[in-house]
């Protein structure tokens, strides 16, 4: 049975450390900064988290389940799958190179010269939640005849994913390009499905 009261105490000490992590950055980041914020003492932060890295990993992988619901919830309609490659690219878009993601890819960066942890958490993200349904979407896509896939459905997976994102978490995480907004996340995922579309034309 799920524990209403610590899952409440969780979410509140995860919000309280993604806040003070944009205020001050990941380095500037306390551990009694955290507990100060949310209302928790330091014995019940360390009790669930020995860490900050920790604690951040945890975000990082709650966000992976947040992304593979939303995905899977849109990759129901495996009749038309085509279409539904189209309406994911700004999904994908906002989840990876939206606000939160943003924060998170610049607290990876500064904790890569530390423990390299959140960096790692990020990839597994990518790697082991959000490539694999893709890649299943591409198979799908094949099944129709609409577009031929000459390497494969996870190769045609990784070109979506080359344009889609291309260097933007990359330049977000280094501070060179802001979060996109929707009508960017809207317009650079349409400019993606076009290419993509072109490239593997049946």
């Amino acid at each position: 049975m799920p524990n209403a009261p610590q899952d409440a105490r969780r979410k509140r000490i995860e919000d309280a450390a993604f806040d003070l992590l944009q205020e001050n950055g990941f380095r500037s980041t306390s551990m009694l900064q955290i507990a100060k914020r949310a209302s928790a003492s330091n014995q019940t932060l360390y009790g669930m988290y020995p860490n900050k890295q920790a604690l951040f990993r945890d975000i990082i992988e709650r966000n992976g389940q947040a992304v593979r619901e939303v995905l899977t919830q849109h990759m129901d309609d495996t009749a038309a799958p085509l279409e539904t490659l189209e309406k994911l690219g700004p999904i994908l878009l906002a989840y990876v190179a939206g606000d939160r993601a943003v924060v998170l890819n610049r607290a990876a960066v500064a904790d890569a010269d530390d423990t390299g942890i959140l960096g790692i958490a990020i990839e597994e993200v990518g790697r082991g939640i959000v490539f694999p349904l893709i890649a299943g979407l591409m198979q799908h896509i094949a099944d129709t005849g609409r577009l031929h896939f000459d390497l494969g459905p996870p190769e045609a997976a990784q070109t979506y994913v080359n344009l889609l994102f291309g260097e933007t978490q990359i330049r977000q995480a280094r501070g060179a390009e802001a979060p996109l907004t929707k009508d960017e996340a809207a317009s650079k995922a349409a400019r993606a499905f076009a290419l993509f579309c072109r490239i593997y034309a049946a």
